[in-house]
């Protein structure tokens, strides 16, 4: 009883606050109701207009643990392709920012930051959003972000091959020094000491040096034969090895020039390391601010507030 007494108290205590102040309140909201209309016009709150594009990666070999999505979204938020994006779109002037000021590239930063967003979906896609006064400018700058990191991929990719080519080229130039060295060698043993291809030569030479033996025709140390003899027992051995390990450093070799014709081709070939799958386009509607919204909340707010202030008032009155 006493519990029901109160809310009857209390009913016949608001409703005499509206009865007694409703002309006051009625006024304020009017007044809220105004102001939020004229500060929520384009004139004091610039409409934003909302551009997105979905992206995946393609031809994108992560580092470490991370991801390609990862990794891509973190060459986005490369400082390079931020700066690039600052200068093509002269964003310092867009943005209004003053070059003068006191910290002008941290103002023109938080913009941008706030402006421009990455973010990695649910399906290991990216999505690129960028919100900006200008439906066409947001459009085109997120449209520009695509082309910069595909850019910059294809930059780290051929800087990254580049490395590579260099490496292969030094060590086929190794093997092909050492290769020339070795038939230099062979060439010096063909032309000086008449070795030409020693395990064809020796056993037919065997059998007529030992009937020249026979005859005495040879053994004196001062023949033909016995000069030839000499040179296939001084020489014969370092031929074979000589054109053994010629043999097993062409191989070599031929593994070499096969990286190294690998690395060139992925050096120059040209690839796309970005599939768009949804594509930036002009925004036919703002996406904020709301202006219905806002004028509602601040009226409500307004009419709230002040029927607050006026039954506190009524209150402080009566226990005064």
């Amino acid at each position: 009883m006493e519990q029901q007494n109160l809310y009857t108290i209390e009913g016949k205590s608001l409703l005499s606050v509206i009865r007694n102040w409703w002309k006051h309140i009625l006024v304020v909201t009017f007044l809220g109701f105004v102001a939020a209309v004229i500060f929520s016009s384009p004139s004091f709150m610039p409409p934003i207009f909302k551009s997105r594009a979905i992206i995946y990666p393609s031809n994108i070999f992560p580092y470490a643990t991370e991801n390609a999505t990862e990794q891509m979204i973190q060459i986005m938020e490369s400082e390079d392709i931020r700066d690039r994006a600052i200068a093509d779109f002269d964003l310092v002037k867009h943005y209004g920012v003053d070059p003068k000021g006191k910290f002008p590239k941290t103002e023109l930063y938080g913009i941008y930051g706030e402006s421009v967003n990455v973010s990695k979906t649910q399906y290991e896609s990216a999505e690129i959003t960028v919100f900006d006064k200008d439906p066409v400018t947001a459009s085109t700058l997120c449209d520009s972000l695509i082309s910069y990191l595909n850019q910059k991929i294809i930059s780290m990719h051929r800087s990254k091959y580049e490395e590579v080519v260099k490496i292969q080229r030094d060590r086929l130039e190794t093997v092909r020094h050492h290769m020339d060295s070795m038939e230099n060698a062979l060439r010096v043993l063909r032309v000086d000491y008449g070795i030409l291809e020693f395990e064809e030569q020796v056993e037919p030479f065997a059998e007529v040096y030992y009937q020249a033996l026979s005859a005495g025709r040879a053994g004196n140390g001062h023949s033909r034969l016995d000069k030839i003899e000499r040179n296939f027992a001084e020489k014969g051995g370092e031929y074979v090895a000589l054109k053994e390990h010629l043999w097993r450093v062409r191989g070599y070799f031929n593994e070499v020039k096969e990286e190294y014709d690998q690395a060139d081709m992925d050096f120059k070939k040209h690839l796309t390391f970005v599939n768009v799958v949804t594509p930036p386009e002009p925004a036919e509607r703002k996406t904020y601010p709301l202006r219905m919204l806002i004028v509602l909340g601040v009226t409500a707010s307004t009419f709230f507030f002040t029927f607050l202030l006026a039954l506190v008032y009524e209150r402080f009155r009566k226990t005064s």
